[in-house]
């Protein structure tokens, strides 16, 4: 009984983590399928669509077939979203340099500006594709979500930068283990700390509704 329940649980491990490779294969065929540019954020929100699935228990769905479609109907709005973000951080990045260059020239309030929106940009960035995949609002409304979000539940914000980036990190020291899990895992860590947010801010919704109801 022991030997046949270990080898179910290996059987199990194993085809979780061919999911996760097939799955990390076809982001990075889809991005390039869009030369990168115009492939890389519907590809993500379809890798994170399919995380998504998996986390609320869909674990037998068709991976292709759900990557393809949502893949084509996200094709405008995340890359509106994506490049609207992008640009934000490319903006940020360039005002940091200017900061850099022009050391004890720019006084403490601007600089004090800077990291605090800097923190804010961060915040938006964690829950922003998660927050597209889970609620499919406008753009304009994606962004202020992620924010809000990101800010009420600001550990679990922090929670996905880190592990993130510790992951992204390990990913890259060892580069041929990056080509098989590095975009679904980091997917898969991000929307199941997101979907702990989501789970958090509609109990507060429950709630005040509760509150309401009995005013």
């Amino acid at each position: 009984m022991e030997g046949n329940l270990f080898i179910t649980k290996l059987n199990t491990l194993f085809l979780w983590v061919t999911k996760l490779a097939y799955l990390n294969g076809l982001w990075i065929l889809f991005s390039l399928i869009g030369l990168v540019i115009v492939g890389l954020f519907p590809a993500s929100v379809a890798m994170l669509t399919i995380c998504r699935k998996w986390l609320h228990g869909e674990s037998t769905l068709p991976i292709f077939k759900t990557f393809v479609k949502t893949y084509k109907s996200a094709l405008l709005s995340s890359n509106l979203l994506g490049w609207i973000l992008a640009g934000v951080g490319i903006l940020l990045y360039i005002n940091f340099l200017i900061l850099q260059a022009n050391t004890g020239q720019i006084n403490i309030v601007t600089i004090s500006a800077f990291y605090l929106f800097l923190v804010f940009f961060l915040i938006t960035v964690s829950h922003a594709l998660p927050v597209f995949v889970h609620y499919r609002i406008s753009i304009l409304n994606c962004i202020r979500h992620a924010f809000i979000i990101g800010l009420l539940n600001v550990h679990l914000s922090i929670a996905i930068m880190i592990s993130q980036s510790s992951f992204f990190y390990l990913m890259f020291s060892y580069p041929s283990s990056a080509v098989f899990f590095l975009g679904s895992i980091l997917s898969i860590i991000q929307m199941w700390l997101a979907l702990c947010s989501f789970k958090r801010i509609d109990k507060r919704a429950m709630k005040k509704k509760s509150v309401k109801a009995f005013a």
